[in-house]
């Protein structure tokens, strides 16, 4: 397996043999974050996330997903410092999992814990936690890692089931979002979706009710609440850029797959 899924430089299946003397050291930098400038989130992060960055929705190869936009730079974090500190308030699942993710094997409908084994916190000097014992048994903080993985998966799938329904009641529509930096520089970001508060206004008191019931009520007023931090997301990325030396340009929500 070679670069995928945004964050992930050679993912490769957890192994007691290949991996039985490694250990991993806690994440310090995120640096291997810098570099995207959405990520996806699933529904019990909306709240978290509302406050600090819009929430939108892109089709992939997969399907429809809900993401959190980070930036307005093709290339950039917003959220992530020249230093590769983060610096927002709440880090979404998605990066908190690395440098462990699920994937499914070529051949195979079933998923595997797999490792980025261009982390550079891998190692064989024993820093940090290990994977495995002498024994070659998964130790405590390995299992740990494969509950948080399992239940990141079925909240993510829980949360492409509601990204369907949305698309089912045809409520999405294309969005961009435009903005002109200090400079007088002006760039915009497309290829993203937004839930339409025109179409939402005209749903059926029967949808409300449904909506209600199912959560999805919720989600969405969270996706129109979240629309209101475009502006700080544009003030944060104008920073960064500005303080880089970085050109801006017109851009489109890239990176997920």
């Amino acid at each position: 397996m070679t670069k995928q899924l945004m964050i992930y430089d050679n993912v490769v299946p957890v192994n007691r043999e290949t991996h039985r003397d490694m250990s991993i050291r806690q994440i310090t930098s995120f640096a291997f974050a810098k570099e995207v400038n959405s990520v996806p989130i699933v529904d019990v992060e909306f709240s978290r996330i509302c406050s600090e960055a819009p929430i939108v929705f892109a089709k992939t190869d997969t399907g429809l997903v809900s993401l959190a936009l980070l930036g307005t730079q093709q290339d950039r974090n917003g959220f992530v410092d020249e230093d590769n500190n983060w610096t927002g308030s709440y880090v979404p699942a998605f990066f908190r999992r690395y440098p462990f993710v699920f994937a499914v094997q070529e051949g195979s409908d079933q998923m595997t814990l797999c490792i980025d084994e261009g982390f550079e916190g891998l190692n064989s000097d024993g820093k940090g936690e290990r994977m495995f014992d002498s024994e070659g048994q998964e130790t405590s903080y390995l299992r740990t890692v494969l509950r948080f993985a399992e239940e990141y998966q079925a909240t993510f799938n829980r949360t492409q089931a509601f990204c369907d329904r949305l698309e089912e009641a045809d409520l999405l529509e294309e969005a961009r979002v435009d903005f002109t930096l200090n400079n007088g520089t002006r760039g915009g970001v497309t290829g993203f979706l937004r839930v339409s508060a025109e179409k939402f206004r005209a749903i059926s008191d029967e949808q409300i009710v449904q909506m209600f019931r199912t959560g999805d009520l919720e989600m969405i007023q969270m996706h129109l609440l979240s629309m209101q931090q475009v502006e700080s997301i544009v003030t944060k990325s104008a920073s960064l850029v500005e303080g880089m030396g970085l050109p801006e340009e017109a851009q489109e929500v890239a990176g997920v797959h």
